[in-house]
């Protein structure tokens, strides 16, 4: 971890939620992001390589993150919820962010990985707080479903050249059917998991909301 991040923990719903929050020293009324990991019940935490990765990348743009374990992960109260309460966690992980002076609460975004980039969709679907999503290796079935959603704000829809839930094709197809403003992209020799791509695909999210995000 920087030796920035500090471990927090904050309310949702009754449950204590932990994560780790980064915010630039010495900068004030910074964007953010939101960070929603992959699927608790495959090994999925805050702690996960390509989470890490992410926050590590948009702390390097001076964008502080927040990356948090789901409901019955790590310290992370309650238990699973197949999407529905894991949806709760994350907005009271914005809650809890927009509570610091140090942070924009205009330009605050959202990421989410695999699982969490389904919940990442669905809370940005129903929010209107949030300034721009990037959605990583979404699960194929949840994606489609969530093309059909008018997500407004800017996107960034990601998957990896072999993913093996997602074929390329497949993946775009889908990706075209979500509302503008919107890019779409596709990682090179990367599998769901983005072995030895970790470094590209973490670029691509941090230029992504260092975009969206700026004030200019």
């Amino acid at each position: 971890m920087s030796s920035k991040d500090k471990h927090v923990n904050f309310p949702g719903n009754g449950l204590n939620i932990e994560g780790i929050l980064n915010i630039p020293d010495g900068l004030s009324r910074v964007p953010a992001a939101i960070i929603c990991h992959p699927h608790p019940r495959y090994g999925g935490d805050m702690h996960n390589n390509v989470v890490s990765t992410v926050a590590n990348s948009l702390e390097s743009k001076s964008i502080a993150t927040l990356r948090f374990n789901f409901r019955g992960v790590g310290r992370s109260e309650g238990q699973y919820d197949d999407g529905v309460g894991e949806s709760d966690d994350t907005l009271a992980a914005l809650d809890f962010l927009s509570l610091f002076d140090e942070i924009d609460t205009s330009r605050i975004g959202i990421v989410g990985y695999s699982f969490g980039a389904s919940v990442a969709l669905n809370v940005a679907s129903q929010n209107d707080i949030l300034a721009a999503i990037a959605s990583i290796s979404c699960p194929s079935r949840a994606f489609g479903k969530m093309a059909v959603e008018e997500i407004l704000l800017p996107k960034l829809l990601i998957c990896g050249e072999y993913d093996h839930d997602f074929p390329e094709d497949r993946f775009v197809f889908f990706a075209k059917r979500y509302t503008d403003p919107k890019e779409i992209a596709i990682i090179e020799d990367a599998d769901h998991f983005f072995a030895g791509q970790l470094e590209a695909l973490g670029e691509t999210v941090a230029d992504f909301f260092a975009r969206r995000l700026s004030t200019t």
